[in-house]
């Protein structure tokens, strides 16, 4: 088992935490569009206003690109700590992905990853198929 020195370490230590804070701002952008297309949805629903449900797809566009950046940024970080984690010299403390890194996972290639692609096309269909149902649905009379 390789011994890593107490510097090496460190360094682990703030690369893992940033790929900790990246996940769960991931998390989060999946939380912030579940509540906020929800909200939207149910008040179109509730207003019978069809022109409303579209804006949670909008929001599901946004929130996608918004997590698959965190997410592209998580895998940054995790290729930067298997690097230092194999690196046999000294820590650098370096917390910069490099350019080939960053080459290797864009954000357009991370939107079409299993943890997004299914979350946020299926909101974007709910909320198309929400304003198709209130823009045909016979109005009721009274209340």
């Amino acid at each position: 088992m390789t011994e890593f020195s107490q510097q090496k370490v460190a360094h682990l230590a703030m690369i893992q935490a940033t790929i900790g804070r990246m996940a769960g701002e991931s998390a989060r952008m999946k939380q912030f569009a579940l509540a906020s297309i929800a909200a939207t949805a149910s008040t179109a629903a509730a207003t019978d206003t069809y022109v409303l449900a579209p804006a949670g797809a909008v929001l599901a566009l946004l929130f996608w690109a918004l997590d698959a950046r965190y997410l592209a940024q998580e895998r940054w970080f995790r290729a930067m700590y298997d690097t230092a984690r194999q690196n046999t010299g000294a820590a650098d403390f370096v917390m910069t992905p490099g350019e080939d890194v960053r080459a290797a996972h864009t954000v357009s290639d991370t939107m079409t990853g299993w943890s997004v692609f299914p979350l946020y096309m299926t909101l974007i269909v709910l909320s198309i198929a929400i304003s198709l149902a209130i823009a045909f649905m016979p109005q009721q009379a009274g209340g």
